[in-house]
Protein backbone atom coordinates (compact mmCIF):
# COMPACT_ATOMS: atom_id res chain seq x y z
CA UNK A 1 0.00 0.00 0.00
CA UNK A 2 1.65 3.19 -1.17
CA UNK A 3 1.72 6.60 1.13
CA UNK A 4 1.85 9.92 0.08
CA UNK A 5 5.96 9.20 0.95
CA UNK A 6 6.53 6.35 -0.84
CA UNK A 7 4.45 7.78 -4.00
CA UNK A 8 6.78 10.79 -4.12
CA UNK A 9 9.87 8.95 -3.75
CA UNK A 10 9.18 6.81 -6.36
CA UNK A 11 7.85 9.83 -8.59
CA UNK A 12 11.25 11.84 -7.96
CA UNK A 13 13.33 9.33 -9.41
CA UNK A 14 11.75 9.62 -12.87
CA UNK A 15 10.80 13.57 -12.76
CA UNK A 16 13.56 16.14 -11.28
CA UNK A 17 13.72 19.80 -11.85
CA UNK A 18 16.80 20.63 -14.10
CA UNK A 19 19.76 22.35 -12.65
CA UNK A 20 19.21 25.54 -14.39
CA UNK A 21 16.19 26.08 -12.26
CA UNK A 22 18.00 24.63 -8.94
CA UNK A 23 20.88 27.33 -9.30
CA UNK A 24 18.45 29.95 -9.89
CA UNK A 25 16.75 29.22 -6.90
CA UNK A 26 20.01 29.23 -4.76
CA UNK A 27 21.11 32.68 -6.33
CA UNK A 28 17.56 34.10 -5.90
CA UNK A 29 18.29 33.19 -2.16
CA UNK A 30 21.68 34.62 -1.74
CA UNK A 31 21.60 37.93 -0.09
CA UNK A 32 24.90 38.60 -2.43
CA UNK A 33 23.31 37.76 -5.43
CA UNK A 34 22.42 40.80 -8.34
CA UNK A 35 20.08 40.90 -10.97
CA UNK A 36 22.87 40.40 -13.52
CA UNK A 37 23.57 36.84 -11.59
CA UNK A 38 20.31 35.91 -11.80
CA UNK A 39 19.85 36.89 -15.84
CA UNK A 40 23.11 35.14 -16.45
CA UNK A 41 21.99 31.65 -15.21
CA UNK A 42 18.56 31.96 -17.04
CA UNK A 43 20.81 33.23 -20.16
CA UNK A 44 22.46 29.80 -19.76
CA UNK A 45 19.03 27.81 -21.33
CA UNK A 46 18.20 29.52 -24.77
CA UNK A 47 14.75 27.82 -24.65
CA UNK A 48 13.70 29.07 -21.59
CA UNK A 49 15.23 32.89 -22.08
CA UNK A 50 13.04 32.45 -25.35
CA UNK A 51 9.83 31.05 -23.75
CA UNK A 52 10.48 33.80 -21.13
CA UNK A 53 10.80 36.68 -23.55
CA UNK A 54 8.04 35.86 -25.62
CA UNK A 55 5.77 35.37 -22.44
CA UNK A 56 6.69 38.77 -21.15
CA UNK A 57 6.28 40.54 -24.19
CA UNK A 58 2.83 39.25 -25.03
CA UNK A 59 -0.13 41.28 -24.19
CA UNK A 60 -0.37 38.60 -20.82
CA UNK A 61 1.59 41.56 -19.23
CA UNK A 62 1.04 44.42 -21.26
CA UNK A 63 4.14 46.46 -21.13
CA UNK A 64 4.78 49.33 -22.99
CA UNK A 65 7.89 48.54 -24.82
CA UNK A 66 9.65 45.59 -26.06
CA UNK A 67 11.95 43.43 -23.45
CA UNK A 68 14.70 41.86 -25.38
CA UNK A 69 17.45 40.87 -22.46
CA UNK A 70 16.77 38.64 -19.25
CA UNK A 71 18.09 41.86 -17.67
CA UNK A 72 15.43 43.91 -18.08
CA UNK A 73 12.73 41.97 -17.75
CA UNK A 74 14.28 40.95 -14.74
CA UNK A 75 14.37 44.75 -13.77
CA UNK A 76 10.49 45.09 -14.96
CA UNK A 77 9.22 41.86 -13.44
CA UNK A 78 10.96 41.26 -9.80
CA UNK A 79 12.93 38.41 -9.30
CA UNK A 80 10.04 36.57 -7.65
CA UNK A 81 7.67 36.91 -10.87
CA UNK A 82 11.02 35.50 -12.80
CA UNK A 83 11.50 32.71 -10.86
CA UNK A 84 7.57 31.34 -11.00
CA UNK A 85 7.76 32.21 -14.86
CA UNK A 86 11.00 29.75 -14.73
CA UNK A 87 9.16 27.52 -12.43
CA UNK A 88 6.34 27.24 -14.53
CA UNK A 89 8.40 26.42 -17.75
CA UNK A 90 10.48 23.89 -16.29
CA UNK A 91 7.96 21.76 -14.45
CA UNK A 92 5.83 21.66 -17.87
CA UNK A 93 9.23 20.44 -19.34
CA UNK A 94 9.29 17.84 -17.01
CA UNK A 95 6.48 16.20 -17.15
CA UNK A 96 6.81 16.48 -21.25
CA UNK A 97 7.50 12.99 -21.16
CA UNK A 98 4.14 11.60 -19.26
CA UNK A 99 2.18 9.12 -21.17
CA UNK A 100 -0.76 7.83 -19.88
CA UNK A 101 -4.00 6.09 -22.33
CA UNK A 102 -6.59 6.81 -19.61
CA UNK A 103 -5.58 10.66 -19.20
CA UNK A 104 -6.09 13.26 -21.29
CA UNK A 105 -2.76 15.13 -20.86
CA UNK A 106 -3.80 18.33 -22.48
CA UNK A 107 -6.74 18.39 -20.94
CA UNK A 108 -5.18 18.26 -17.61
CA UNK A 109 -2.66 21.32 -18.87
CA UNK A 110 -5.44 23.25 -20.20
CA UNK A 111 -7.20 23.43 -17.63
CA UNK A 112 -4.29 24.01 -15.16
CA UNK A 113 -3.14 26.97 -17.05
CA UNK A 114 -6.74 28.25 -17.56
CA UNK A 115 -6.48 28.11 -13.75
CA UNK A 116 -3.35 29.83 -13.22
CA UNK A 117 -4.96 32.98 -15.34
CA UNK A 118 -8.27 32.92 -13.58
CA UNK A 119 -5.81 33.35 -10.13
CA UNK A 120 -3.91 36.03 -11.42
CA UNK A 121 -7.33 37.55 -12.52
CA UNK A 122 -8.68 37.19 -9.18
CA UNK A 123 -5.81 38.47 -7.45
CA UNK A 124 -5.52 41.64 -9.56
CA UNK A 125 -9.44 41.82 -8.65
CA UNK A 126 -8.85 41.37 -5.13
CA UNK A 127 -6.43 43.99 -5.05
CA UNK A 128 -3.81 41.53 -3.78
CA UNK A 129 -0.18 43.05 -3.67
CA UNK A 130 0.83 39.76 -5.84
CA UNK A 131 -1.10 38.74 -8.36
CA UNK A 132 2.22 36.69 -9.96
CA UNK A 133 2.47 34.18 -7.13
CA UNK A 134 -1.12 32.98 -7.48
CA UNK A 135 -0.49 32.09 -11.19
CA UNK A 136 1.79 29.89 -10.58
CA UNK A 137 -0.03 28.18 -7.57
CA UNK A 138 -2.66 27.91 -10.04
CA UNK A 139 -0.67 25.97 -12.53
CA UNK A 140 0.73 23.67 -10.40
CA UNK A 141 -2.26 23.17 -7.80
CA UNK A 142 -3.53 19.92 -9.36
CA UNK A 143 0.39 18.74 -10.13
CA UNK A 144 0.14 15.26 -7.63
CA UNK A 145 -2.68 14.04 -10.30
CA UNK A 146 0.24 13.80 -12.40
CA UNK A 147 2.14 11.51 -9.96
CA UNK A 148 -1.01 9.71 -9.08
CA UNK A 149 -1.45 8.08 -12.53
CA UNK A 150 2.18 7.92 -13.25
CA UNK A 151 2.79 5.37 -10.10
CA UNK A 152 -0.66 4.16 -9.45
CA UNK A 153 -2.86 4.33 -12.77
CA UNK A 154 -5.36 1.81 -11.74
CA UNK A 155 -5.98 3.44 -8.36
CA UNK A 156 -6.37 6.70 -9.36
CA UNK A 157 -9.06 5.72 -12.27
CA UNK A 158 -10.81 3.50 -9.97
CA UNK A 159 -10.87 7.15 -7.47
CA UNK A 160 -12.49 8.90 -10.91
CA UNK A 161 -14.97 6.11 -10.96
CA UNK A 162 -15.69 6.21 -7.59
CA UNK A 163 -16.39 10.04 -7.59
CA UNK A 164 -18.34 9.63 -10.82
CA UNK A 165 -20.55 6.76 -9.37
CA UNK A 166 -21.35 8.42 -5.96
CA UNK A 167 -21.23 11.99 -7.04
CA UNK A 168 -18.36 12.93 -5.35
CA UNK A 169 -15.30 14.98 -5.17
CA UNK A 170 -12.42 13.33 -6.47
CA UNK A 171 -10.13 13.95 -3.66
CA UNK A 172 -12.71 12.58 -1.04
CA UNK A 173 -12.83 9.60 -3.26
CA UNK A 174 -9.20 9.43 -3.37
CA UNK A 175 -8.50 9.31 0.31
CA UNK A 176 -11.42 6.11 0.16
CA UNK A 177 -9.62 4.14 -2.54
CA UNK A 178 -5.86 5.38 -2.37
CA UNK A 179 -5.84 6.80 1.16
CA UNK A 180 -4.72 9.89 0.44
CA UNK A 181 -5.33 12.88 -2.30
CA UNK A 182 -4.45 14.92 -5.03
CA UNK A 183 -3.80 17.73 -3.12
CA UNK A 184 -1.44 15.93 -0.31
CA UNK A 185 0.46 14.26 -2.96
CA UNK A 186 1.13 17.93 -4.69
CA UNK A 187 1.87 19.42 -1.66
CA UNK A 188 4.33 16.89 -0.80
CA UNK A 189 5.87 17.01 -4.12
CA UNK A 190 6.89 20.39 -3.98
CA UNK A 191 8.44 19.88 -0.41
CA UNK A 192 10.51 17.56 -1.79
CA UNK A 193 11.28 20.12 -4.47
CA UNK A 194 12.02 22.67 -1.56
CA UNK A 195 9.84 24.82 -3.67
CA UNK A 196 8.31 27.75 -1.51
CA UNK A 197 6.08 27.53 1.21
CA UNK A 198 2.89 29.31 0.20
CA UNK A 199 2.72 26.88 -3.01
CA UNK A 200 3.07 24.05 -1.05
CA UNK A 201 0.14 25.45 1.85
CA UNK A 202 -2.26 26.79 -1.20
CA UNK A 203 -1.74 23.23 -2.96
CA UNK A 204 -2.59 21.32 -0.42
CA UNK A 205 -5.49 23.15 1.07
CA UNK A 206 -6.85 24.85 -1.91
CA UNK A 207 -9.76 21.77 -2.17
CA UNK A 208 -10.38 22.67 1.65
CA UNK A 209 -9.79 26.17 2.14
CA UNK A 210 -11.50 26.48 5.61
CA UNK A 211 -8.70 24.53 6.22
CA UNK A 212 -5.90 26.79 5.67
CA UNK A 213 -4.03 28.38 8.59
CA UNK A 214 -2.00 30.81 6.43
CA UNK A 215 -2.23 32.02 2.64
CA UNK A 216 -5.91 32.10 3.19
CA UNK A 217 -6.38 34.95 0.21
CA UNK A 218 -4.43 33.33 -2.06
CA UNK A 219 -5.51 29.25 -1.13
CA UNK A 220 -8.75 31.03 -1.69
CA UNK A 221 -8.50 32.39 -4.78
CA UNK A 222 -6.78 29.16 -6.41
CA UNK A 223 -10.03 27.35 -5.33
CA UNK A 224 -12.35 29.64 -7.25
CA UNK A 225 -9.66 29.47 -10.45
CA UNK A 226 -9.86 25.39 -9.96
CA UNK A 227 -13.63 25.39 -10.00
CA UNK A 228 -13.70 27.82 -13.36
CA UNK A 229 -11.26 25.66 -14.89
CA UNK A 230 -13.23 22.65 -14.48
CA UNK A 231 -16.18 24.88 -16.04
CA UNK A 232 -14.26 25.39 -18.38
CA UNK A 233 -12.93 21.81 -19.46
CA UNK A 234 -16.44 20.39 -19.40
CA UNK A 235 -17.37 23.41 -21.40
CA UNK A 236 -20.39 24.45 -18.75
CA UNK A 237 -20.87 28.28 -18.32
CA UNK A 238 -20.27 29.52 -15.09
CA UNK A 239 -23.42 30.57 -13.34
CA UNK A 240 -23.85 30.50 -9.29
CA UNK A 241 -26.05 27.74 -10.15
CA UNK A 242 -22.76 25.38 -12.04
CA UNK A 243 -20.11 27.28 -9.87
CA UNK A 244 -19.03 25.02 -7.21
CA UNK A 245 -17.10 27.00 -4.42
CA UNK A 246 -16.84 26.58 -0.86
CA UNK A 247 -18.73 30.14 0.64
CA UNK A 248 -15.45 31.17 3.00
CA UNK A 249 -13.41 31.85 -0.41
CA UNK A 250 -15.91 34.60 -1.47
CA UNK A 251 -15.76 36.10 1.87
CA UNK A 252 -12.34 36.14 1.71
CA UNK A 253 -11.97 37.29 -1.73
CA UNK A 254 -15.19 40.07 -1.55
CA UNK A 255 -16.18 38.33 -4.38
CA UNK A 256 -19.17 36.46 -5.60
CA UNK A 257 -20.35 33.89 -8.17
CA UNK A 258 -22.15 36.71 -10.31
CA UNK A 259 -18.94 38.00 -10.77
CA UNK A 260 -17.30 35.37 -12.22
CA UNK A 261 -18.93 35.28 -16.02
CA UNK A 262 -16.92 38.57 -16.83
CA UNK A 263 -13.43 37.03 -15.33
CA UNK A 264 -14.31 33.26 -17.52
CA UNK A 265 -14.88 36.13 -20.36
CA UNK A 266 -11.91 37.60 -19.74
CA UNK A 267 -9.73 34.19 -18.98
CA UNK A 268 -10.99 32.82 -22.31
CA UNK A 269 -9.47 35.46 -24.23
CA UNK A 270 -5.46 35.06 -22.58
CA UNK A 271 -5.54 31.22 -21.55
CA UNK A 272 -4.84 29.61 -24.92
CA UNK A 273 -2.01 32.25 -25.65
CA UNK A 274 -0.53 31.66 -22.57
CA UNK A 275 -1.17 27.69 -23.57
CA UNK A 276 0.95 27.74 -26.29
CA UNK A 277 3.67 30.20 -25.02
CA UNK A 278 4.19 27.57 -22.12
CA UNK A 279 4.24 24.38 -24.53
CA UNK A 280 5.98 24.00 -27.48
CA UNK A 281 3.33 21.89 -29.13
CA UNK A 282 0.21 22.97 -26.67
CA UNK A 283 -1.89 20.58 -29.05
CA UNK A 284 0.28 17.11 -28.12
CA UNK A 285 0.74 18.64 -24.66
Amino acid sequence: MHTVESLIKESVELISLPDVYIRLRDVISSQNSSIADVAQIIAHDPAITARLLKLVNSPFFGLASKVDTMTRAINLLGTQQVHDLVLATVVVDSFSGFVNDSFNIYDFWFKSVYSAVTARLLAYNCRSIDTERPFIAGLLHNIGHLLSYQVLPNESRAAVELAASKNIALYLAEREVLGFDYAQVGAGLMSEWHLPESLQQITEYHIEPVKASSFKLETAIVHISSALAELAVTQIPASPDTLVVSPICWELTNLAAEDMTDIKNEVDKQASMVMSMLFTHPKSA
